[in-house]
């Protein structure tokens, strides 16, 4: 091994464990247990453990195959968890715990992934380094990590595609394409969404094979390259298909047209391009720059990247809009319940990447003012991470439903969850915006956490009073915390100590790699 690759290997190291140290000291105690997503995870890996089935608990999915409940979400989620709860039942722990914990690791994996991606690229460590930091607890990836719900892993096995591909086209190992295809796989038997990348997976494919000739036996090779891929592609593909047949008696229903057509929604037609679109660029509630604005320097720094890096740019900014006008004709665009536009984070990355191409310009060397525009940025966006993982995310909607008394939809169908919504007029109302209404909750907490007694509500209490009492709307959401409070344990304390002072021992030894070579 080189010294250069030792030091990355360093890097690498000492990168994963400073973010995973930190997603764990700020994990929630409870996201394993209050979405329907993370429910659902853990009932199809039970069943499957318990029963050798996949179906659900009455009343907990959607009504398919033999009367039973399935749950509607893909299947990746629960066979990428399942080597984590069988862990978690061999040594006789919580498994849904150690289930809940996935995101962190995923969400750690793709700050090293961006890391070396921006390797592969020809950045320095040290600009590969700030970047991957940058996106790690500048952006909604951290909060999140912490949240329960799949796109941490969509976006992970989306990046990991497209480096793959981009390594094949540089290398022309046959291996990085078959990998590229199997990373795919993963993310779209996570989220069917996940479909879109491989036309941006093709795109570099192509356009990699059009710098040589277009002889015909490079027209072979091109071919040779499309058929390994989908040979890759394919088992997730059957898979998927046999897991519709499985749950719902047809290979093409993943449960959502059920939902739609028992709820009479219209998933793709009730809602207008313009109306979603603007929802996630530029809405109060849910806007995306709002929740990572280091995502602005985009726009500052793509034409350099393009420059250097056009196929690959290129591809990024496919990836982007794909993404975007895909998911805003969605009729629930803006993903609720949850923190911010969820569904964007896929595109996170190919944001924040060519940011490495301004760190690295003369201009942002030469210029204090861009410096200091760049600091602001990186400063506003981490203070609204901050803000993201110090309150759960449902308070949020508690605050309204039950603080300001908005009344919220419920959207019910034979044999499937209801739906419940706020009303739509509230993604345009500023006075309405969860980063706003987050800053409330955060100083309501801090008055009042010093009197603050957890005590277990009577059920036949009234709900608003039950939700008001608990821990969620009164406690900062961090597990050590939670035990504190709900337990009178201190042992949540220690542990928090430990992981800071890993966090601390794991940066100096990054400082030091980086200090060793100058780099």
């Amino acid at each position: 091994m080189t010294e250069n690759n030792k030091v990355n290997k360093i890097i690498v190291i000492n990168l994963f464990i400073i973010i995973i140290s930190i997603y764990f000291l700020t994990a929630s105690l409870y996201n394993c247990y209050n979405t329907d997503v993370s429910v659902l995870r853990i009932e199809v890996i039970k069943s499957f453990i318990e029963r050798s089935e996949l179906s659900v608990p009455e009343g907990f999915g959607v009504k398919g195959s033999g009367g039973k409940d399935y749950s509607w979400f893909g299947i990746g989620s629960s066979l990428l968890a399942l080597p984590l709860y069988a862990i978690g039942m061999s040594i006789g722990q919580a498994p849904e715990m150690l289930v809940s914990t996935m995101n962190q690791l995923f969400g750690a994996a793709t700050v090293v992934l961006i890391f070396l991606f921006l390797i592969l690229l020809g950045y320095s460590k040290r600009t590969s380094i700030f970047v991957s930091i940058f996106y790690g607890l500048g952006t909604m990836a951290w909060p999140q990590a912490k949240h329960p719900f799949d796109h941490t892993i969509e976006t992970l096995f989306i990046l990991l595609s497209v480096y793959s591909v981009y390594s094949y086209c540089i290398s022309r190992r046959i291996i990085y394409l078959l990998f590229s295809a199997v990373s795919v796989g993963f993310a779209f038997i996570t989220r069917s969404t996940s479909v879109l990348a491989i036309p941006a997976l093709f795109f570099l494919i192509i356009s990699y094979s059009s710098k040589h000739t277009n002889s015909p036996r490079n027209i072979k090779l091109l071919a040779r390259d499309i058929v390994l891929f989908f040979i890759g592609f394919l088992p997730f593909l059957l898979l998927s298909l046999w897991y519709n047949y499985y749950r719902f008696g047809s290979v093409f229903e993943t449960g959502y047209q059920l939902i739609a057509n028992r709820t009479g929604l219209q998933f793709f037609a009730g809602t207008s391009l313009w109306y979603g679109l603007s929802g996630f660029l530029v809405s109060p509630s849910k806007g995306f720059f709002y929740y990572s604005p280091l995502a602005i320097l985009f726009f500052f720094s793509i034409r350099s990247f393009l420059k250097k890096h056009a196929r690959l740019g290129l591809c990024f900014i496919y990836l982007i809009i794909s993404f975007l006008l895909f998911l805003s004709k969605y009729i629930m665009w803006h993903g609720d319940w949850a923190w911010g536009p969820r569904y964007l984070l896929v595109i996170t990355p190919f944001f924040i990447m060519p940011l490495a191409e301004l760190i690295e310009s003369r201009i942002s060397r030469k210029r204090s003012l861009i410096k200091f525009f760049v600091i602001l940025i990186l400063i506003l966006s981490v203070i609204i991470q901050i803000l993201g993982i110090s309150v759960d995310f449902q308070s949020y909607f508690i605050y309204l439903r039950f603080v300001e008394n908005i009344p919220f939809s419920s959207t019910r169908g034979e044999g499937i969850q209801p739906i419940n919504e706020p009303p739509p007029e509230i993604y345009f109302d500023w006075n309405k915006s969860p980063i706003i209404i987050q800053l409330k909750l955060i100083h309501n907490i801090y008055q009042n956490i010093g009197t603050y007694k957890y005590s277990n509500i009577s059920n036949n209490a009234a709900i608003s009073k039950i939700v008001l009492t608990h821990p969620l709307l009164n406690v900062f959401d961090f597990w050590w915390l939670f035990e504190y409070f709900t337990e009178g344990s201190y042992s949540g304390f220690i542990v928090a100590f430990i992981l800071l002072l890993i966090v601390m021992y794991a940066a100096i030894k990054l400082c030091t790699a980086l200090d060793k070579k100058r780099l």
